[in-house]
């Protein structure tokens, strides 16, 4: 029986109901998450990053010969400095609980969605255990799609750069040949890096629910399950992204309060309602993208049941 297009999604959103205590419990832990990172980066990062800026425009209206100018430049370095090693240690600590909790959650829906009696009695002692022993595959392949994710940015940013060398050489006297060789070009890299990065998201989904596969396997797995269905990627990618950047403007707005000494308590407010509303993004999308991969293995098998059946009756039919 063929399914909704838009089934997965549907599935994603109604999949917490299943086992709501459990969930809850993660929906919590996910926000608390989210909120503490969104709250390290404003004490940490922000800071700094508007010191700079500030040094910066100051820098501008100062005479190069005065004192004050190279004053400005010794702090505008220390303040650099500082920041990229500061975001370093925040990136680290944001990509390992964002890690963490991605595994968690993914456990918790596949668990959710595989389990065909009482799915509800799954509780968060059980997953965590399930995780616990279960663990290597998902970290494995998670490490595996950070890093190609990486190499694959430096790449395109390599080839991106020495393109664009080419055509301003070759296409400099024509301007708007340029512009749109460039855009074309950009928009390209641009869907490849998006398709490219769901496949590695879905990859994990993979690691989770097929102990033993992971890493580049996986990743292999994650492509053939999604060949064909690209349309549903584009769906999938299209609300999510959408959601994330309806939410955008909160974030933008709980900054700017924050930085206003009479506006700190709304500023705070705003940001954890921020968190709350992310985390049920993250946990939609989490759900949707493990609905996805149940949808197609049920395709898959079905299609290799049925290539099966036909082997063997044409096999009867010729020793008959």
């Amino acid at each position: 029986m063929a399914t909704s297009f838009f089934n997965f999604l549907k599935e994603g959103l109604l999949l917490p109901t299943r086992n709501r205590r459990l969930f809850l419990a993660l929906y919590a832990v996910v926000a608390a998450s989210t909120a503490l990172l969104l709250l390290g980066s404003d004490l940490t990062i922000q800071p700094l990053a508007n010191e700079i800026q500030l040094d910066a425009k100051a820098l501008n209206s100062t005479d190069p010969g005065s004192p004050d100018f190279a004053k400005l430049v010794q702090e505008i370095q220390d303040d650099t400095r500082e920041l990229l090693l500061v975001g370093a240690g925040y990136l680290l600590l944001s990509v390992v609980v964002t890690s963490a909790v991605r595994i968690v959650l993914l456990f918790a829906a596949v668990s959710t969605y595989s389990s065909e009696e009482q799915p509800a009695t799954f509780t968060l002692g059980a997953l965590l255990g399930k995780a616990k022993a279960q663990l290597k595959g998902p970290l494995l392949t998670l490490a595996f799609v950070y890093v190609l994710e990486i190499v694959c940015i430096v790449l395109l940013a390599f080839v991106g750069a020495l393109l664009g060398g080419v055509l301003m050489v070759t296409l400099r006297k024509y301007f708007m040949v340029l512009l749109l060789a460039s855009g074309l070009l950009f928009g390209a890299a641009a869907v490849f890096l998006v398709y490219f990065s769901f496949l590695c998201s879905f990859s994990v989904v993979v690691a989770v629910a097929e102990p033993g596969c992971h890493g580049a396997a996986a990743l292999g797995r994650a492509w053939r399950l999604a060949k064909g269905k690209r349309r549903q990627v584009v769906l999938y990618v299209a609300v999510t992204g959408a959601l994330a950047a309806i939410l955008s403007p909160v974030h933008t707005l709980a900054t700017t309060c924050a930085g206003d000494d009479d506006s700190v308590a709304l500023g705070l407010l705003l940001g954890f309602v921020y968190a709350a509303l992310m985390a049920l993004v993250q946990l939609f999308a989490v759900c949707a993208m493990t609905a996805f991969y149940y949808e197609r293995k049920e395709d898959s098998d079905n299609q290799l049941g049925a290539t099966g059946y036909a082997k063997l009756s044409s096999t009867e039919e010729a020793t008959a």
